[in-house]
């Protein structure tokens, strides 16, 4: 009996430690973010897409070449699959690199003005602050250039 006298005492407290706990701030604000889009209008995404290019008119030349010294079609197909690797991993790394850059624009701006938690926006369906012209326009302050005019419609 004694235990199940603690059992529920403590259940109760739990229970008053999660209805009276100190909630998050209702006044916090909470905004959202097109990813996808900011992605797209990085200001480094149309470089890093002409340097992926650039690696895969080069590869295409250098496979081209080794291509003629091989003997067979497996040798062929080995060589193509190490440089579509090759190719794979790179066009992953700049992802990660924009998207880095954008988690960290996100960051710095939802700090900067009081933002307390920013979601994807295919996650909101009422309510919160669009962000994306703020952090559009943040972006491309922190290079210190202007937004395109063909992003501009966004803001």
């Amino acid at each position: 009996m004694l235990k199940r006298g603690f059992l529920l005492a403590g259940f109760v407290v739990l229970f008053m430690g999660l209805v009276l706990a100190p909630q998050a701030d209702a006044s916090a604000t909470i905004g959202y973010v097109d990813f996808e889009f900011l992605f797209n209008a990085h200001p480094e995404y149309e470089s890093k897409n002409d340097e992926l290019q650039e690696l895969a008119d080069n590869m295409t030349s250098q496979f081209e070449e080794e291509m003629e010294e091989l003997q067979s079609d497996e040798e062929v197909e080995q060589l193509a699959r190490e440089y579509e690797e090759q190719l794979d991993e790179f066009a992953e790394q700049l992802r990660i690199t924009i998207i880095a850059s954008v988690q960290d624009f996100i960051a710095e701006l939802a700090e900067r003005d009081g933002i307390a938690v920013v979601l994807p926006d295919s996650t909101v369906i009422y309510g919160g602050e669009n962000l994306t012209p703020r952090v559009l326009e943040y972006m491309y302050d922190s290079y210190g250039i202007s937004v395109p005019s063909n992003l501009r419609e966004y803001l």
